[in-house]
C-alpha cells in the first residue's frame, strides 16, 4: 500500500515537516480515538503532527478524526480504501512520517503532557540511543484506574549482538514499541512485517543499531482490556485484526516469527564474532522451538487437505 493509493481527507499538511510524527493506526475506533487524541495535542512539546491512518474503519473514526482535523491543523488524516492490516498500517504511518523521531500511538491509550518532550530530550542527548521510552502504567476504565508495570526494559549493552540477544530474553509486554524512536534507525529495518509478534522482531532490530533508554517518569498509560487489546484475545481473533480475508498468509506464524529473528541476526551490522554468537543463538532457539514449528507445518497440511 502506498501512499498515493490512500485518500487524504485533511487539511494539506503544513510546508515545514515537524521534528515528531505520532503515527495512529486505527480501525473502528470510535469509541476511545478521541480520548486518545486529546492527549497527544496536549504535549507541553509542540513540534509534532498526528498522522492517523483508518485502516477503512466501518464506524464513525473518520467523522470523528475529521471533526479533531479541522480543530487542530496538526492532524493529518489518511483513511485507507481497503483493511491493509494491524501490522500494514502501523508500517504506513512510518513509511509517511516526517522529520526526525516518530511515535507509534494506538487509538486507545493515554499519555502524560510531558511525553514528548522529556522523550525528545534524552534522543537529542543520546545520539547513542534509538528509542525513549518512559515507565507505563497498565489500566482499565480510566486512567487513574492503574498498575504499575513490570516489564519496562532498558536496552544499554554496548554491542549489537549483546543488545539483541537481551532485547530477546526480557521483551515480554512490547511497552517500548510506543516510545519515541529515530526515525533514522527505523527505516535501516523491514518496519512490523505481516505476521504475528512482528513487532518483537522489528524492536530487536532496533536495539541491534542502537539502545534503550527509559526513563524514569511513568507517562505513558496502556489500555489492558480485552476489547483494545489484540494480544488478551483469543488467537482467530487476533489472525482476524492482523489478516482481514482468510488466506494461505495465516499458515506458518511460527515460522515466520523464528525466521524473522534469524533475518535480524544475519543481516542487523555487527562486527563477524558478534554476528556468529547471535546467528547461534537465534539457531538455538529455533531447535528449542521445533514442536511448534512441526505444529505450524501439520496446521499447513490440514488446511491444504482440506481446501483440495
Amino acid at each position: 500500500m502506498t501512499a498515493a493509493k490512500a485518500e487524504r481527507l485533511a487539511p494539506d499538511a503544513p510546508p515545514r515537516s515537524p521534528r515528531v510524527t505520532i503515527g495512529l493506526p486505527v480501525y473502528n475506533g470510535a469509541r476511545t480515538v478521541e480520548s486518545t487524541i486529546r492527549p497527544l495535542l496536549a504535549q507541553t512539546y509542540t513540534d509534532f503532527e498526528i498522522l492517523v491512518s483508518d485502516n477503512a474503519s466501518t464506524d464513525e473514526t473518520q467523522q470523528i478524526v475529521e471533526r479533531l482535523a479541522r480543530e487542530d491543523a496538526r492532524i493529518r488524516y489518511v483513511r485507507q480504501p481497503v483493511n491493509i492490516g494491524a501490522n500494514g498500517n502501523y508500517s504506513f504511518v512510518a513509511r509517511e512520517a516526517r522529520g526526525e523521531f516518530l511515535k507509534w500511538s494506538s487509538s486507545s491509550d493515554w499519555v502524560a503532557p510531558t511525553f514528548l518532550a522529556e522523550c525528545v530530550a534524552v534522543l537529542d542527548a543520546r545520539p547513542d540511543a534509538v528509542i525513549a521510552a518512559p515507565r507505563t502504567r497498565l489500566w482499565t476504565g480510566t486512567p487513574s484506574n492503574f498498575q504499575e508495570s513490570r516489564d519496562d526494559v532498558a536496552i544499554l549493552g554496548e554491542t549489537p549482538c549483546e543488545r539483541l540477544i537481551d532485547m530477546f530474553i526480557r521483551l515480554h509486554k512490547n511497552n517500548a514499541f510506543n516510545g519515541l524512536i529515530r526515525l533514522s534507525a527505523l527505516r535501516r529495518t523491514r518496519l512490523v512485517e505481516t505476521y504475528l509478534s512482528a513487532d518483537m522482531v522489528l524492536m530487536g532490530h532496533l536495539a541491534a543499531l542502537g539502545k534503550f533508554v527509559l526513563l524514569d517518569s511513568p507517562l505513558y498509560y496502556r489500555r489492558n482490556e480485552v476489547s483494545t487489546s489484540t494480544v488478551m484475545q483469543p488467537l482467530a481473533e487476533r489472525l482476524r485484526h492482523h489478516y482481514p480475508t482468510n488466506s494461505a498468509r495465516m499458515l506458518f506464524q511460527r515460522w515466520r516469527l523464528r525466521l524473522g529473528w534469524c533475518r535480524v541476526a544475519l543481516r542487523a551490522p555487527m562486527p563477524v564474532d558478534q554476528r556468529v554468537r547471535a546467528v547461534a543463538f537465534m539457531g538455538r532457539q529455533l531447535w528449542e522451538a521445533r514442536d511448534e514449528l512441526r505444529d505450524d507445518v501439520l496446521t499447513a497440511l490440514r488446511y491444504v487437505f482440506r481446501r483440495g
